[in-house]
Formats: C-alpha cells, structure tokens, sequence
C-alpha cells in the first residue's frame, strides 16, 4: 500500500507504531497495521513479539512430513490475517474492547529505552527458544506484563488422557457424535442415500463414516435436521498433505471446539449445518476437517494455528511464498493460513463464526482473492505430471527395445525353465489337493462333534426348562365346579403329535398362548421315575425371573425366539392357520382357537434351516425357492 494514499487517521497510527518501533520498515508498518484493522495497540503487542521472538512476529508454523520427496513445499505454515480484523468492527459483534495504548507523548519516550532493556532481557530466552525448537519441545505458554503491555498466550486445554488414540479414530469419532448432537447427516450420506452418487468423502482411506448403511429404524436423509460438511476423516497433518497437493489444490477448512466453551453448542446447531455454508464449501471443493481440543491431534493443531477462542475456524490452501527475493514469474506455493475466525456465532448477522459471516467473506474476499491463484497451480501441476508422462513414455519405449532384444535371446532358456516350473508346480499342486482334502474331512469331523455336543447341551437345557413350565407355566385345568371368571369360558384343545400320539387339554379361554406352547412343550418329556412331576424345579434355571418373563428372557440370552426355542409350531388341522407363539396373548386372542380345536404339531429342526440356507447361498439365488421348500419340517403327510 502506498503512504501517500493513507487517511489522517492511518497516518497518525502508523507514525505511533514507528516511534515504538524506532522506526523500521514503512511498508512492513502498514503491512502489520492493515492485518489488524490499523489497531495501534494489537499492532504494538506483535512489534513487542517481534523483538522477544527474532524480529519475526509471523514465523511460520512448523508441519512435520513424510519422508517422500514431493514438489510442493508444505513445512512451513505462513499467516495471512489480512481479512481477519474485518469480522468483529461490524455493528453488534463481540470482541475486544479496543483502546489507545500509548494516548501521550511521554509513553511514546519511555518506550524507546523499554524495547532495549526487553531486548536485553529476552536474549537468552531467544537462544532457548532456539535449542527448544532443534529439540522440537513446545514452547512454554506464559503471560508476561510489562508497563500496561500485556502479552498474553492462553493454551488450550490439554488432551485428555482417556482418549488417546490414533488421530482417524479420534476424527471419526468426534464427526459422528457431531452428528448425534446436532441430528445432521454428512452431505455425501444424504446422497448416497437419496441415490444422487456414491460418497465424496476424501480420507486417507475409506471411511465408514459416510458409507455405512442406516440402520433400521433410522430416519431418511430427508427427515434429517440438517446436513453437515464433509468432513476428511484422518489426522491434521494428512489433512495439510491433502491441501497441500498441487496437482489437486483446495482450500481447507479448519473447525475447532471445546465443549468448555458455552459458544459451541450453537455453532454446532446454526453454523455447521446451516445449508448456504455447506453447499459453498461443497460447490468450491473445500476440505473440511474439525475436532475437540480435547483430542491430542486437534490439541496439537489449535496450538499451530495459535487459536485462543472456541468455536474457531481457518482457512488454508497453497499460496506465493513472500519472499523479496523471488523472481517475477516463478511461483514457490507454501500452505498459508488464509484467515482465522474465533468466537461466537450469534448474532447471527455480526458474529465473527456465523454463518452469514463466513459465507460473505468466502464469497467477498476469500474465494475472489484465492480460487485464481489455485487454478494456476493445478494447471501448472497438469502439466508437469503430463511432461513427467511423456519422459516416461519415452524411457518406456527405449527400454521397450532394450527388452525385446534380450527377449529373443532369453527365449529358448525361459521355455525350459518354464517346463521345469510347471512339473515342480503340478507335484506341489497335487501334495496342495490331498493335504486339502485332509484338512477339509478333519474340520468337517470337529464341526459334526462340535455340533452334536452343542445339541445334547442344548437338549440337556430344553429338558429342564420343560419340567419347570410343567410345574410354573401351565396352569391347571378348570373345574367345573369351582367357578372361575378370570379364566373364562373353558375351551378344549386338542393335539396330535408328529409320532399320532394324542393329548387334550381343558383350557379357560383366558389363559395365555404360552400355557398351551407349554403344554405341547411338556408331551416331549418322557415317562419314568426320572422325570417325574413332582421333582420338577420350582425355580427357574440360571437365575432367570419367574413366570412368563423368565422364559421370554432366556429366549433372547439363547438367542432362540419363539419356534427356535420350542422347536415346533402349532398349526390349526382346518382350515390350515399357523399358530404363531406371542408373550402375553390370550388364547381367546388367537384366531381358530377362541372355542377350541384339534392341534397339529410341525417339528422344527433349526440346525437343518441353518444348513439350508447356507447351501441356498452357495448354490445361488436360482436354486433358493427350491431349497427353501424343504426347510426342515416334519408335517402329517411326511410320517
């Protein structure tokens, strides 16, 4: 910017900073004044910085990288601030109250023999700084006060230690709990189920994060709250790597948190997924990464992006290296901080995290001033990946002839090795096959054993829940005599069971549907001493509840609901009418048997459904109604 273009009041602030400065670089001056919104006293506490810390208050943030050599240099974070000043002056923004640091003459003297006595004394923290930086140890955060000066670094709240895990578990995490909070879906999840396209989600890997299925139950992508920004699930420096990649430049945004903070709720609800701001980062192909302070990578972030308030957010993508010495026409992109927004989101039309601010200063200063420099560095990258291309393609074609020519040579000695190779692969293919078959016979010997130990286990604990349901869960049969009105109308039941044996039962049309599985249950009991009706136990097995309640609970321990646990189903003689089992219906309840009926028991071998449908999926979708009709059940008509 041009001096002489100044107003008065810019003027008057850049002579104050350079009789703080001791005059210095008029250009530099105003470059700092400008990035601060021409706050003499912000700009005075970065001139302070810049003494105590080598005379460079934008030092670069240092990026650790792989140990691959790439074109594009990325060690190194620069800081444009240009625009940051320009979120908090709006009308009814939150921020520091501004005031004038040095308002009289005699501070403007005193400082001048202040900066050299602050510079003798930070000398040898200068020189610890140095030794902390070879060692990389984070530098200590301290306030230091001096004269009405304050140089404040607040850091962020340490990692929680519970929580120590890899960086892409610690991002996934967070972004599906960010769901859960705010009931927004990432956009690529709302796609992918509306069936506009497959996930744009980018990752180091494939993520389940935006391919995992709904669950049942779960509401569509239109019922959703909102939609939320694609969010890269890895770690912060796979994310800097990603920005930083010239031959796919993009610019990247940064969300921090802290659930200390009483603003972050409500970014969460209003900013994140507020359906303007997704859909700009999406049309612009941003890549979005975000996490909690609380997490050790997005701790480790916020300390190199120097953020202090909560919620914030960053803008980074390549842009020129600022260096003098660069020459016109050669570009050396750095990955830069673009500009950084700290603090609430509402109101909504002022606060610095809204998100009407950030889309009007994407669409206003950002994108204008950044999208064309990254159109340049990706067709800049096209065409050096296409210049590397046809270098390769050229070596190829003349190793191409290298080749062919010792091809004839080596021909006659490979056809011989290749028979030798082939004699030696059909012997070990042959050893391969028999030791196969072994294998195969033997696991199939275990599983037959296996499988036969679990059904005398299984028959073993059926038995003893018979005999408990004949003492517990069927109850007696009415009494002609003995007037019973809860029961109800007593009804008759008839059963044949799959060997023409016979059984009836009076019933109170009150009972339960179990009472009768029950019952049918107790006919598999066989006679003796043994299994006699007065030793049968009063209490359930395993410690289950008593009544109905226990026998539902060990069905889902089991793991065997309703015709799984009996082992038959009951079905009406005619018409036919499956009699299905349900906890707590009455048998007045049931279609067919409100006056009685005759009973047909259907056993049901679930071991042979299992194996059913596993051949019906191996042998194909053609031959599964086929397989399905022989599903294991013993009818009349079989006996």
């Amino acid at each position: 910017m041009d001096p002489n273009s100044l107003s008065s009041s810019q003027r008057q602030a850049l002579d104050q900073l350079q009789v703080i400065t001791n005059g210095g670089d008029a250009e530099v001056a105003i470059s700092v004044l400008d990035s601060v919104s021409w706050d003499v006293q912000v700009s005075a506490t970065a001139s302070f910085l810049d003494i105590i810390f080598d005379q460079n208050p934008s030092a670069p943030l240092s990026i650790s990288r792989p140990s691959e050599t790439t074109t594009t240099h990325v060690e190194n974070f620069d800081i444009d601030d240009s625009e940051q000043g320009l979120l908090g002056n709006e009308p009814g923004a939150r921020g520091f109250r501004r005031t004038n640091l040095y308002p009289s003459s005699p501070l403007l003297i005193v400082a001048r023999p202040l900066r050299f006595i602050l510079a003798i004394l930070a000398f040898p923290f200068h020189i610890l700084r140095t030794l902390f930086r070879l060692l990389r140890i984070p530098l200590p955060q301290l306030p230091l006060t001096l004269s009405g000066l304050t140089l404040y670094y607040r850091a962020p709240s340490a990692p929680r230690p519970e929580l120590k895990t890899d960086p892409r578990s610690a991002a996934e995490r967070w972004v599906r709990s960010l769901e859960e909070e705010t009931g927004a879906i990432c956009l690529s999840r709302v796609r992918s189920r509306s069936g506009d396209g497959a996930s744009t989600g980018v990752g180091p890997s494939s993520s389940s994060l935006t391919s995992r299925p709904a669950k049942q139950g779960e509401a569509a992508a239109d019922d959703c709250d909102g939609i939320l920004p694609d969010f890269f699930v890895g770690s912060y420096e796979e994310f800097a790597r990603t920005c930083a990649k010239e031959t796919d430049a993009r610019i990247g945004c940064v969300i921090l948190v802290s659930e200390e903070h009483d603003d972050v709720p409500e970014f969460k609800r209003s900013t994140l997924t507020d359906p303007t701001f997704v859909r700009l980062m999406q049309d612009n192909n941003f890549l979005v990464w975000g996490g909690d302070i609380r997490d050790r990578d997005a701790w480790s972030a916020s300390q190199k992006l120097q953020a202090t308030t909560y919620p914030f957010v960053a803008f980074v993508a390549l842009q020129p290296r600022r260096s003098p010495s660069s020459r016109a026409g050669t570009t050396q992109a750095t990955l830069t901080i673009l500009s950084r927004h700290q603090g609430p989101s509402i109101p909504a039309a002022s606060a610095p995290t809204s998100a009407k601010t950030l889309v009007s200063h994407l669409n206003d200063q950002l994108l204008p001033r950044v999208q064309p420099f990254l159109t340049r560095i990706r067709a800049q990258a096209v065409e050096r990946e296409n210049l590397k291309a046809l270098e390769s393609a050229q070596r190829e074609h003349e190793r191409a002839i290298r080749a062919e020519q010792d091809r004839a040579f080596a021909e006659s000695q490979r056809k011989d090795k290749d028979r030798i190779e082939a004699r030696i692969a059909e012997d070990r293919r042959v050893a391969e096959e028999a030791r196969r078959r072994e294998e195969a016979e033997r696991i199939e010997r275990e599983e037959a054993e296996r499988l036969q130990k679990e059904k005398e286990q299984w028959e073993t604990k059926r038995m003893i829940w018979r005999r408990w349901g004949r003492r517990t869960l069927l109850p007696r049969e009415p009494r002609p005599t003995l007037a019973e009105p809860a029961r109800g109308k007593t009804i008759r039941i008839g059963v044949r069971m799959p060997d023409g044996r016979r059984g009836v039962r009076f019933f109170g049309e009150g009972d339960s549907l179990t009472a009768v599985y029950a019952f049918v249950d107790t006919l598999f009991i066989p006679d003796g001493k043994e299994f006699s009706s007065d030793s049968d136990p009063a209490v359930p097995p395993e410690g289950a509840p008593s009544g109905e309640e226990g026998l539902v609970k060990a069905m889902y321990d089991a793991g065997r609901v309703g015709e799984d646990w009996w082992g038959f189903k009951l079905v009406l003689s005619y018409p036919r009418r499956d009699i299905i089992w349900e906890t707590g219906k009455r048998i007045a309840d049931v279609e067919g048997l409100k006056a009685g009926g005759q009973l047909v028991i259907e056993m049901v071998d679930v071991g042979a459904k299992a194996k059913a449908k596993g051949k019906a999926k191996d042998i194909g979708e053609s031959k599964a109604g086929q397989q399905d009709e022989d599903d294991g059940y013993v009818t009349e008509e079989s006996d």
